[in-house]
């Protein structure tokens, strides 16, 4: 994939709205590091050609302050809210401008929990931090669009609408539905360990998204602990 068609994708993501343009994308093509990448994030990194890291940069807009001779005196906390939206804008727009140019994209989100080797991988700077992994390459199929809960759980009119039981029964029968019959998760072989002790006794045909989840966010304590730690590494203080 020529740098070209990079460089036109990653300026139609400059193009969304942003104030403080808190981010950074590091792309690579390097075998080595592809290999290297895919022994953290897993095999999904080979499947394409381009890995992306998407960063908190607040490194670059403090050198921008400093060069009208003032000081930034946000407090990180801040700064990170403001910094993870100016990534998330940049990304999304980079993954409208490639699949308009016929690319696929996947995200990775585990790389807050891998910053130690990030760091030495992309010899990241202090005041610069790991948001979200992305593989860019050519889809080898077009899957129909993938299941969301129903709208009306989540555009709220004039004020919040708090699901009830029944609610969130109908959100999670309509995500189940839709990845139990496409077999998304036993074909990535995806499963996440039960947290709890005890034989697992769901298979992959009652394998759906709200299993999923639940596994995923119950177990999230063990990496999550260690953030603030690695926030620190950068020089972020939250």
């Amino acid at each position: 994939m020529p740098d070209e068609l990079i460089e036109q994708i990653a300026r139609a993501g400059q193009q969304a709205p942003f104030t403080g343009q808190m981010y950074a994308c590091i792309y690579t093509k390097d075998q080595d590091k592809r290999e290297r990448l895919s022994q953290l994030f897993g095999p999904l990194v080979k499947r394409g050609p381009v890995f992306m890291l998407f960063c908190l940069d607040f490194r670059k807009l403090e050198k921008f302050i400093a060069a009208k001779g003032r000081v930034n005196t946000a407090n990180d906390l801040m700064m990170l809210f403001l910094g993870i939206q100016d990534v998330a804008y940049f990304a999304q727009n980079m993954v409208l401008a490639a699949e308009s140019l016929g690319l696929g994209t996947v995200f990775l989100g585990a790389a807050p929990n891998l910053d130690t080797e990030l760091r030495e991988i992309f010899k990241l700077p202090e005041r610069v931090f790991p948001v979200v992994g992305m593989v860019l390459g050519y889809p080898a199929e077009k899957p129909a669009p993938r299941p969301r809960i129903p709208t009306k759980f989540a555009l709220h009119k004039d004020e919040y609408f708090d699901l009830k039981p029944e609610d969130v029964e109908e959100a999670l029968s309509v995500m189940d539905a839709g990845l139990l019959r496409e077999g998304y998760y036993a074909r990535l072989n995806a499963k996440i360990p039960k947290p709890e002790p005890g034989e697992d006794q769901v298979d992959y045909d009652k394998y759906g998204w709200g299993e999923h989840i639940s596994r995923k966010y119950a177990r999230q304590g063990q990496f999550t602990s260690t953030l603030p730690a690695a926030l620190r590494r950068a020089g972020i203080e939250i």
